[in-house]
């Protein structure tokens, strides 16, 4: 299930994990993040000079093991307009990823039913043709429509901001581990390095 989120923190260390995609690793309040999405317009923000301070922050968790998405960054301060990721509301992302729904699953209805239609037909396999277009034609439209009603439910609650709740980043971050403290030498090694600058 989808969640959708804000809460104050300072985003800082961004490193992409692919210079093809529009995921970063970062620190969020000091501690890490592996998979972190967002636009071009929101990365340049949070890598300026000036952004030092927390800032207001919008997070959608897609779920299905995607990457925590930065939906929306307000700066700090009063008076500052809200930076929005266009990306997740795209009509141009919309319309494809429905297409492409519909089309998998058309073509997987077809590996997977083609054997058991066809054999059910036996010698008049022909037959299970027209039967075979049908149900592939039907699922892929139903899964194109419910991808389509998810996505188009998703764009809503994107431009519905003010109606997010706040919400623990600190279930998306690990603590970064401290250093180990440097151990002194022990005694023996002591002794050799004592004896070797003698000898030097």
């Amino acid at each position: 299930m989808p969640k959708f989120f804000n809460t104050d923190c300072l985003i800082s260390g961004l490193k992409p994990i692919d210079f093809h995609s529009d995921e970063f690793s970062a620190r969020i309040n000091g501690c890490t993040v592996k998979r972190l999405a967002m636009s071009n317009e929101i990365y340049h923000h949070l890598t300026g000079a000036n952004n030092t301070t927390k800032s207001r922050v919008w997070y959608y968790d897609p779920g299905f093991n995607k990457a925590l998405t930065i939906a929306a960054v307000q700066p700090a301060g009063t008076g500052h307009k809200v930076l929005r990721n266009r990306s997740i509301s795209s009509p141009i992302k919309l319309i494809a990823r429905t297409l492409l729904a519909g089309l998998l699953a058309w073509f997987a209805t077809w590996v997977l039913m083609a054997i058991p239609v066809l054999s059910w037909y036996g010698a008049n396999a022909q037959k299970g043709v027209p039967l075979l277009e049908t149900l592939s034609i039907q699922i892929g439209v139903a899964v194109a429509v419910l991808c389509f009603s998810y996505l188009l439910w998703v764009r809503v609650k994107i431009n519905q901001l003010e109606k997010w709740q706040s919400g623990d980043i600190s279930l998306y971050t690990q603590a970064i581990p401290p250093e180990p403290e440097p151990t002194p030498p022990t005694k023996p090694t002591a002794v050799r390095e004592a004896a070797r600058e003698f000898v030097e």
